[in-house]
């Protein structure tokens, strides 16, 4: 299973969008901190608007294709029709198309979505970033975990970090336990393309 495991360990899943899109680590990033800041000048720290949102793809050099994709993705996002959406939960959705080993990619998703710096994630919002990650890899047609695997995973790595307790509310401080969750069982059957459902399946 290694063997499989490293050979999907560059496409995290999501083999389909990463044919079609060049988006690397530093425009991320840099997209962050102009989502962050459009945001902030909107009123609400969470949500960007869609003229916002293509603004600062044009600001950040984003090419043509890419930001066509992101506008499609924009729109997914989008569930009320109010041309509005959490840019956080999207950026940490496409967070696996750098380059780099599945560790660092989710290493990179959590700290885009820790905005404040604090190496510090609770449950749910973990839960959060690895959901979003399955829905932009349904969204573009390769398997997913479910839901529920997805939480099976987060509580487990909170129990053995000694929160059970708490569950979804425990503080975790994700960076000593990336490499766990990156290894257990049914994200690596998601990395190397294993999973059996597309998001949303039930719901």
């Amino acid at each position: 299973m290694g063997n499989q495991v490293g050979k999907g360990a560059n496409r995290m899943a999501i083999a389909a969008m990463s044919n079609v899109t060049h988006i690397e680590k530093r425009e991320l990033a840099a997209l962050q901190n102009k989502f962050k800041e459009m945001s902030t000048k909107g009123g609400n720290s969470n949500m960007i608007d869609r003229v916002s949102f293509s603004e600062s793809l044009l600001v950040v050099g984003i090419n043509q294709n890419d930001a066509d994709i992101l506008d499609r993705l924009f729109t997914m996002y989008d569930k009320s029709g109010d041309d509005q959406i959490n840019w956080k939960d999207l950026l940490v959705g496409i967070a696996p198309l750098i380059s780099g080993t599945h560790v660092e990619k989710l290493d990179f998703a959590f700290r885009l979505y820790d905005t404040e710096g604090t190496s510090y994630l609770r449950g749910r919002e973990m839960n959060n970033v690895l959901s979003q990650m399955n829905r932009v890899a349904s969204y573009f047609g390769d398997p997913v975990m479910s839901e529920e695997e997805i939480s099976r995973v987060v509580l487990d790595v909170i129990e053995l970090a000694g929160g059970s307790v708490e569950g979804m509310n425990a503080s975790l401080h994700y960076v000593e336990y990336i490499k766990i969750i990156a290894e257990h069982p049914i994200v690596n059957t998601f990395i190397s393309g294993g999973g059996k459902v597309q998001y949303g399946m039930g719901h």
